[in-house]
């Protein structure tokens, strides 16, 4: 009985580190993930001519908002393919 006591109570240390390890690996992917699109997103807008941007917020240009999320959405896509392998 008390083995299985033993044996129960390191089975749950176990996968609460696992658990533990897997929430800190998701949030730390989560951040470099975020960071490489935004960085993207601002390589892609120093590239393009114009101000995407400016077009954007100020000009309210429907067209650029919808390049820019498409233009997310794939930068999006590429990098977790990256992440995940």
């Amino acid at each position: 009985m008390i083995q299985a006591f033993i044996f129960l109570q390191t089975q749950s240390s176990s996968i609460e580190w696992h658990i533990e390890r897997g929430i800190l690996g998701t949030i730390v992917f989560s951040l470099i993930g975020i960071g490489m699109c935004v960085l993207g997103y601002k390589i892609a807008d120093w590239l393009i001519p114009g101000h995407m941007s400016k077009q954007i917020a100020e000009e309210k240009n429907v067209a650029a908002a919808i390049v820019a999320a498409a233009m997310i959405l794939g930068i999006c896509i590429i990098i977790a393919a990256a992440i995940t392998g």
